[in-house]
């Protein structure tokens, strides 16, 4: 028996295998990002990607921890294609659209991080200073920049002759430069990024024919669905579609359709919109409207989860399935109304562990303060007025966001005014992304959340706008 064609297999296998390896191995890690940047040192950067331009739903894609004196970070991930990417460093944010195969070589401004204990990082956003230093004239992100810039300084210059006066030339003249600034040797991505940027003002100047400009952008076309410029021109012309900008059906109707569960019915319906007839343009717009019925109030935000499971389950298209399962998970993870806590874990002053755990089977009233802040510390001292009315039937914790520890043990230790409150403090230890999962933008903010973990009011009245009032026991009100 000759063994020369088994050990011949045998080899190209292996050879076959190791190709494969090696092919995984380039791919899996696409991109790197390097960078330098002073005042680093002990800090966690991380890189946060956007999982579908409709959900918007961020997840932490890399996170590199900064060495104590140390000023270099680095990442290695992988992207399908250009995409946003975000590199965050506490509430500061770079953004940038990331290319497959390219290499970042990025530089941190000086910059303040300190900032953050005068002024509310979290409202009055900051972007972080990064700079790609090894950007050509031509790379996308410089070409992004330099188009932006040019529409926001035109609109800026010319606002009442394109939004209140309908002078049309302003309309022909933001054309032209638009125009002037692609070239036929651009990639794609940059050259719809323009088309659909250039879209959305047009769409808002009043001065073009809506209708035929909608099936310009999108009748039969293909969905850019990684495509920023394309997405924000969706976002911008379908973003109300189902509570304001539809004369397909009411929101009465609408209610029926979620309360039945009926997700044929309202897909049919939407074909009756003659720009609707695509079925998977269709569905897009059913995406995007089942997202913004569950932010609008007007609907049970569990039927519209119900809708969305059965969608994912009916859907014949994979990007489809992706983004409905995306907005669930938005809706799981961001602690809104109805959604359940994740647990987390903090420590106080005496390093002792703070937890909010869902087996405690009592309401929790959860308070993200600053010790800084005048309107935190009032909304505190009248929550003590509270304190012994409530704390029978509620835990109380709250969760002080200075950026150091000491402010906390001062307000608690060095304090006649902190050391007179009798429920628990935990410092967020740095924990942005606590912050993000409960969507705190403003300080003081009050959350209630049920004895079953799950969020009932987010964010709640504050103490001084009567917010406690429903908690007390009525024989206390009565008194």
């Amino acid at each position: 028996m000759s063994y020369l064609p088994f050990i011949k297999s045998s080899f190209y296998s292996v050879i076959t295998i190791m190709l494969l390896l090696c092919s995984f191995s380039s791919n899996a890690q696409n991109i790197r990002i390097e960078g330098v940047g002073q005042e680093i040192g002990g800090k966690d950067i991380r890189v946060i990607g956007v999982e579908d331009f409709i959900s918007r739903f961020e997840k932490e894609k890399a996170r590199y921890k900064v060495k104590e004196g140390d000023s270099t970070f680095s990442f290695a991930l992988t992207l399908p294609s250009s995409t946003m990417l975000t590199i965050r460093i506490d509430a500061f944010d770079y953004n940038f659209i990331a290319e497959p195969g390219k290499v970042y070589q990025m530089r941190i401004l000086p910059f303040n991080f300190n900032i953050s204990d005068t002024l509310n990082t979290l409202f009055y956003k900051i972007p972080l200073p990064i700079l790609i230093e090894n950007e050509t004239e031509n790379d996308l992100n410089r070409k992004v920049f330099i188009l932006d810039t040019f529409i926001e300084n035109f609109i800026a210059d010319n606002k009442k002759e394109i939004l209140v006066y309908k002078t049309k030339k302003y309309i022909d003249s933001i054309c032209k430069g638009v125009n002037a600034l692609v070239d036929s040797n651009d990639e794609d991505y940059f050259k719809n990024y323009a088309k659909y940027s250039l879209a959305s003002v047009l769409y808002s100047s009043d001065l073009v024919n809506k209708r035929k400009l909608k099936i310009d952008l999108f009748f039969n076309k293909p969905i850019l669905y990684s495509n920023i410029g394309y997405m924000d021109c969706f976002e911008f012309i379908y973003g109300s579609y189902f509570t304001s900008g539809n004369k397909i059906f009411t929101p009465s109707k609408l209610d029926n359709w979620l309360e039945d569960n009926n997700y044929f019915a309202l897909i049919d319906s939407l074909g009756s919109d003659t720009l609707l007839r695509n079925e998977v343009f269709r569905e897009l717009v059913f995406l995007r409207g089942m997202k913004e019925a569950y932010f609008s109030n007007r609907f049970e935000q569990f039927e519209i989860i119900n809708m969305l499971d059965k969608f994912s389950y009916q859907t014949k298209f994979s990007e489809h399935r992706t983004i409905a399962n995306n907005l669930l998970e938005l809706f799981d993870n961001k602690s809104f109304a109805g959604s359940n806590v994740k647990e987390f874990e903090l420590k106080d002053i005496n390093g002792k562990k703070i937890s909010f755990s869902k087996s405690s089977n009592k309401p929790t009233i959860l308070s993200f303060v600053k010790l800084n802040d005048i309107a935190s510390l009032r909304e505190l001292e009248i929550l003590n007025g509270f304190q012994d009315t409530l704390k029978t039937d509620y835990n109380i914790l709250t969760i002080t966001c200075d950026r150091s520890l000491e402010a906390l043990y001062n307000f608690i230790i060095n304090s006649k005014v902190g050391s007179k409150y009798k429920w628990d403090f935990a410092h967020f230890d740095g924990k942005w992304e606590l912050l993000e999962q409960f969507n705190i933008r403003v300080f003081p903010t009050f959350i209630m959340i049920d004895e079953k973990g799950v969020v009932s009011q987010n964010p709640m009245k504050k103490p001084s706008e009567g917010g406690l009032i429903p908690f007390i026991p009525k024989k206390q009100v009565n008194k």
